[in-house]
Formats: C-alpha cells, sequence, structure tokens
C-alpha cells in the first residue's frame, strides 16, 4: 500500500471515531471546536465549552478527563534528567491543548518499574489523534556506569551536534485512539524507551550518547505498571473509601495538573506524620487532617472501574522532601552504624533533586527501621545491610553533606537483584549475583553480612530464599531478576529473600541492534506481518547486537539461531513503532506496521536501530514480542 495512501486511511478513521462521538456524546448538541487554549476554526461557530484542568470533577457534559501517565523501560542509565517543558495534544479539528504549562526536571531512570500520574487533564470531548513532548537538555543531568562510577555524559546527535532541546511528534494508533467522553476517564500512557533512543559509547572521555529521539504513547493499554501519585489533599470520602488529590508530579510544588480519585482497600498500609496506620484507620486519619497536606500515594489502576487504588500512602512529613530531607540508594558498605549509599537521590525540604554518586549515613539507636507494605513486620538498624534499596528521611547538613538521622527514619524498599542460577535445593537457590538495582555486585562491600567471615555473602555464590515464591525446575544458567529483600546484617545466610520472580521467558527479554553509521537499507531478512528476522552482516553492523535478560547479555553474534521477532496475538495489547525525523507513528496492527516499514525502506529508508521486548529463552528460535521500535536514520 502507498504510504501517502495509507497516511490518508489513518487521518479518515481519525475522522470517523470522532464525528461518531460527537454525535452521541453529549446532549446538548453544542459544537466542541477546541479545549484549553484552543482557537475555534470558523467565526460563525459556536463558542468552545470551557474544558479547564482543575481541582474538580469535570462540571460540563461536554467536558471529560485524561489521565497521562510516564514511564521508562531500563537502559544503561544511573540517571537520566532533563526538563519535560511542554506536552501537547491534538484534537481531530486540529485544535491543540496544553497538558504541562511549567517545565519539570524528570530523571527517567527512576521510571523503570512505575508510572508517574502526571495529569488528570479535563478535555473536550472528541478523538485526539497526535501529540508533541518537548524535551530541554540545556541542563540534563546524564550519567552511565564507568568502572563502577557514575561518570557525566555528553549526549549529542548523530551528526555530532550538541542536545539543546528536542520537540518529539507521537502519532497516535489510529485503531486505539485517545478518546474523551463525558464520565468515564481514559488513560494515555507515554514510554519513553531509553534503550531504543540512546546508544551509549563508554571508550571515549568523557562518555558519549548519541540521542536518536523515539517514544510511544498508548491508549488505554493492557500492561501497566504501578503509579506514583503525588499532590496536595483536596478531600477525603469515607463513605467512597477514597481520597482526591490534586496532581503535583515529580516533585514539583508549583502548579496543580487536575485532580483524581484514589481508592484504598482493607490493606492499604499508611504512614502518617511518621505514624502507622492500617486500611480504614489511615483514611479516617486522613480526615482530621486539613486540606492541602502533603500525599503521595503508590497502587494501579484498575481497568474495569477507571480508578486508582493504592496499597502504600505517605502523608505530611512521611513524604519524601515535604518537611523531612530524604536520601534514596543502595547500601554499599556499612562498618558499625556508618552506612555507604551509592546512586544516592537526594530530595530536599527546600524542593531541589539532586545526585551524589556516593554518601554517607550514621544510623542511631533512636534511627526509626520500616517495611513499606509490610506494617506488621518488626525492624531495627540491622535491617539497613548491603544491597539493600533504602530511603532514609532526617535533616540535610550541607557542611558535611551528610544526612542527620538522629530522631530520623529509615525504609527498607523492595531491591532488585539481578542475577543467573548456579544450583538449587529445596527452597534456596544458590546465584551468580550481577546487579542490585543496576549496579555492578562486584562494587558492593559484603563484609559484616554474617556473624562470620567464612559466612559473609559472596556474589558468586549468593543465597536467596524462594520459600515465599512457586518457581518451576529451572536450567543451570537461567537469568533471573528477584525483588525482595536483603537479610539483614550480621544474619545471613540466606543472603536474599525473595517475594517474586521475573520469568523473562514471558516478558522482559530486550532484543536491540543498531547498524552502521547512516544507518542499513537491508536491515532484514525477513520483513512480513508474521514477523522480523534481521540482518546480522558483520559489515553492516552497529555497536549493538544483544538480548538482554536483566543483567544476563547475550551477543546475537554467537547464537546459532537468531530469533525471529513475533508479534503476540493482537488482543494481548502489542504496540509497534517507527521513528523517523523526529515523529513516531505507532501500530496496534503489526500488518500495518510492516507495510508502513516495508514502504520507507522502498522509498529509501534506512533502518538505524531496532529495539524489541517480549518473551525468550536461551536457544529459542522465535521471540514473542508486545513491543518493536524501528528508528530510521534522517533522510539527506
Amino acid at each position: 500500500m502507498n504510504r501517502d495512501l495509507f497516511a490518508g486511511w489513518r487521518s479518515c478513521v481519525a475522522l470517523l471515531l470522532a464525528s461518531i462521538l460527537c454525535a452521541c456524546g453529549s446532549g446538548s448538541g453544542g459544537d466542541r471546536n477546541g479545549g484549553v487554549d484552543s482557537t475555534r476554526s470558523s467565526s460563525t461557530a459556536e463558542p468552545a465549552p470551557i474544558c479547564a484542568t482543575g481541582d474538580n470533577e469535570p462540571s460540563s457534559e461536554q467536558c471529560g478527563q485524561l489521565y497521562i501517565g510516564l514511564t521508562d523501560l531500563e537502559g544503561d542509565f544511573i540517571r537520566y534528567q532533563v526538563d519535560v517543558t511542554s506536552l501537547r495534544l491534538q484534537r481531530f479539528d486540529g485544535t491543540w491543548v496544553e497538558l504541562l504549562p511549567a517545565a519539570n526536571a524528570v530523571d527517567f531512570v527512576q521510571y523503570r518499574e512505575r508510572t508517574e500520574l502526571v495529569t488528570a487533564a479535563t478535555l473536550q470531548l472528541g478523538n485526539y489523534v497526535r501529540g508533541e513532548i518537548t524535551l530541554d537538555y540545556s541542563d540534563a543531568d546524564i550519567r552511565v556506569d564507568v568502572d563502577g562510577f557514575a561518570e557525566r555524559a555528553r549526549v549529542r546527535f548523530e551528526d555530532g551536534a550538541r542536545v539543546r532541546e528536542v520537540t518529539l511528534a507521537l502519532e497516535f494508533d489510529p485503531l486505539r485512539p485517545v478518546v474523551v467522553v463525558p464520565d468515564i476517564p481514559a488513560l494515555l500512557q507515554l514510554d519513553f524507551n531509553l534503550v531504543a533512543a540512546n546508544s551509549v559509547d563508554t571508550v571515549v572521555e568523557p562518555p558519549e550518547v548519541t540521542l536518536l529521539p523515539a517514544a510511544t504513547a498508548a491508549a488505554n493499554p493492557l500492561l501497566l505498571k504501578p503509579f506514583r501519585m503525588r499532590g496536595p489533599l483536596i478531600s477525603v470520602d469515607e463513605r467512597e473509601v477514597s481520597f482526591r488529590i490534586a496532581l503535583q508530579p515529580f516533585y514539583s510544588d508549583t502548579e496543580r495538573y487536575g485532580g483524581v480519585n484514589i481508592q484504598i482497600s482493607g490493606e492499604t498500609d499508611w504512614e502518617i506524620n511518621g505514624e502507622r496506620f492500617f486500611g480504614a484507620s489511615g483514611l479516617a486519619a486522613l480526615a482530621e487532617l486539613p486540606a492541602d497536606i502533603a500525599t503521595l500515594a503508590f497502587g494501579v489502576f484498575d481497568r474495569s472501574t477507571r480508578r486508582f487504588i493504592t496499597d502504600l500512602v505517605y502523608v505530611g512529613s512521611s513524604v519524601p522532601g515535604d518537611t523531612l530531607d530524604t536520601v534514596k540508594g543502595h547500601v554499599l558498605a556499612r562498618r558499625g552504624n556508618l552506612v555507604t549509599i551509592v546512586g544516592a537521590q537526594v530530595i530536599r525540604a527546600d524542593g531541589s533533586v539532586s545526585f551524589r554518586d556516593e554518601l554517607e549515613l550514621l544510623l542511631t539507636d533512636t534511627t526509626q527501621v520500616t517495611v513499606p507494605r509490610f506494617p506488621l513486620r518488626q525492624e531495627i538498624i540491622s535491617g539497613v545491610s548491603i544491597g539493600q534499596r533504602i530511603a532514609a528521611l532526617g535533616h540535610w547538613n550541607d557542611g558535611l553533606l551528610s544526612l542527620d538521622l538522629d530522631q530520623g527514619r529509615v525504609r527498607l524498599l523492595s531491591t532488585t537483584l539481578d542475577s543467573f542460577l548456579n544450583s538449587r535445593v529445596s527452597d534456596e537457590m544458590n546465584v551468580t549475583a550481577l546487579e542490585f538495582g543496576g549496579r555492578d555486585a562486584l562494587l558492593f562491600d559484603y563484609r559484616g553480612t554474617s556473624n562470620s567471615e567464612d559466612q559473609d555473602a559472596n556474589p558468586d555464590g549468593y543465597q536467596v530464599d524462594i520459600g515465599a515464591l512457586t518457581v518451576p525446575p529451572l536450567a543451570v544458567g537461567t537469568p533471573l531478576r528477584f525483588h525482595g529483600y536483603v537479610t539483614s546484617f550480621g544474619r545471613a545466610p540466606p543472603d536474599f529473600s525473595a517475594d517474586s520472580l521475573q520469568d523473562f521467558s514471558v516478558n522482559g527479554a530486550q532484543f536491540l541492534v543498531s547498524w552502521i553509521p547512516g544507518g542499513s537499507d537491508i536491515p532484514f531478512l525477513t520483513l512480513d506481518a508474521g514477523g522480523i528476522t534481521v540482518n546480522l552482516a558483520p559489515d553492516l553492523l552497529g555497536l549493538d547486537h544483544t538480548i538482554r535478560r536483566g543483567a544476563v547479555v547475550t551477543d546475537l553474534l554467537s547464537l546459532f539461531t537468531v530469533p525471529r521477532l513475533q508479534p503476540v496475538p493482537e488482543e494481548d495489547g502489542g504496540l509497534y513503532a517507527l521513528a523517523e525525523d523526529d515523529i513516531v507513528f505507532m501500530y496496534s496492527d503489526f500488518s500495518e506496521f510492516v507495510i508502513d516499514l516495508n514502504d520507507r525502506l522502498i522509498d529509501g529508508a534506512r533502518v538505524q536501530r531496532l529495539f524489541a521486548e517480549g518473551g525468550w529463552v536461551t536457544g529459542g528460535g522465535a521471540m514473542t514480542v508486545n513491543s518493536v521500535t524501528v528508528v530510521l536514520s534522517p533522510r539527506l
């Protein structure tokens, strides 16, 4: 199919869906040519409805609500902070609406395993066909691991020019459009795929990152990560067992990006001004507090009810950076009560957020230790052990560049351990530990983890308790990603207790290939509705040709059979994207994606980079993928 004809077909589908919606979406019959900051397309049209984003539910039947979440796929970065200066959507009639009126500094690395709820926007009813996001790299803080150190990297375009600002256009999938209707909030998830969009070279000094702009946007996606929701309290509804906040995403305290209701459950864990509550008792305590008190909730989005359900809520001084300064990171070493933190995010009560690759904390006998989501679990400072991810709340000392934890608090956070299997005996696995939260396990100092030196944790023979899991027999060498908690300091073995295990045969495996500078015009051996087989001819390849499962990286050139990329069934919600000239075209139909890609290749396009995510087992001849992103080189 000719690409121009196909583009026209996409536009027709969008217009048809929108016209159907406008015919039945409102009983008023009024004109809907615009939203916030929009313009009328005709001087004789009726005035556009006022659909202003605010703390309250939409008050007009001509307005609906759209939730927008921001997430990321893991990449080779320790920190990737840039300013998001604009996020706009375009309605089918051509009007645009700005959703982020102020710049927000965002460290995308923080969103590998969760999604930030950025806005609950009130919009005019209708079909929104494209988006546009602008990133400012002028003050970017981008760091990569070089021999264990977080080195700051320079960011360049493919032609060597310095990156200052990027505006990326997002053409939404016409088969799964963003449709705003009354009373039923829609969800749009933006995924900044740092792996697909960035090529890292750590051989040069300083390290260099080549930016190939790409991101995806999915309306009402099937695969969702847990959400982070932050902002001041608006109200509490004990009858509906819910509360409402005004969204202030990331660490912003200036703008309010819409109100959202958050449902609690009987098992919701609360920490309010340092005091623990459980279930409805926490909601009752919240109801006694004044409006605008700081809140931070974590939870999931229920697709059936279109509501957020939280399992963990912080309020008041328990919110990092509200009245107490906070340090988040992994425990690198410990000598007595002196703890060294690696990859530390420092969140100050003055509103600033900074990064320090290493800093020290001094625990005291008065330091409280808790485990979020486990309100009955009693911990003391020995719970702070090597590899454990923590959040420490106290008062920052500018002179000592450290956090004072006298009368402070430490939270033991769920920790990610990447490894591969050595052996298994009953409910205990012996693994080779590769990374804690993306940092090389060999960097950590395990002395003192046991009460005897010969029993201290050893990354080459790290012992993981899997008694809480049901794990089938696995082959030696199988990549393993655990989530759980490190054993208390001085009490190993076992060294780690797992509460979940990633199955890379189902999802989470990352396939990445790059081609020579300027791209390849013969990047595939096969390209059809059934899948893609990449061309790995050595003279065409770039630096990247791997499958990554956690921290286990397999060179595609070492495989006897290179897996063919096969799409998941359409009902499983796959998303396939083409990025060219700062425009990303998205498809849920793999065959349409292939048609467009093939047409572009015929027209002279060259493929620079391909990323896919899905499930793969060692030796498998196929990889079932739920996402594919192909980045094309700019045409001369």
